[in-house]
């Protein structure tokens, strides 16, 4: 993976492997995606990501994909939509 040269553009890729996570794992709207299954992930893809894991979150809940649960994160029907590119 190149290396990046902003934050922003750590942020978008941190998301942006987050929303692969949600697919490969086949999270469904309304679904929880754990912390535990997605740090290994984002480990493996993307190691920067703790720098910028809240900023990446709160991203995506901005654009109303996932909302934040107690133990992870829980995709909505925008973000199922988003993740699929189908109806929940």
């Amino acid at each position: 993976m190149a290396e990046l040269h902003s934050e922003a553009e750590n942020i978008e890729n941190t998301a942006q492997c987050i929303i692969e996570a949600f697919k490969e794992m086949d999270v469904r709207a309304g679904n929880v995606l754990p912390y535990q299954e997605l740090y290994p992930f984002l480990q493996e893809r993307y190691p920067h990501y703790k720098d910028v894991q809240k900023e990446a979150e709160h991203h995506l809940a901005k654009e109303g994909f996932v909302n934040p649960a107690p133990d992870g994160l829980m995709l909505t029907q925008v973000g199922h939509q988003h993740v699929y590119g189908e109806e929940a």
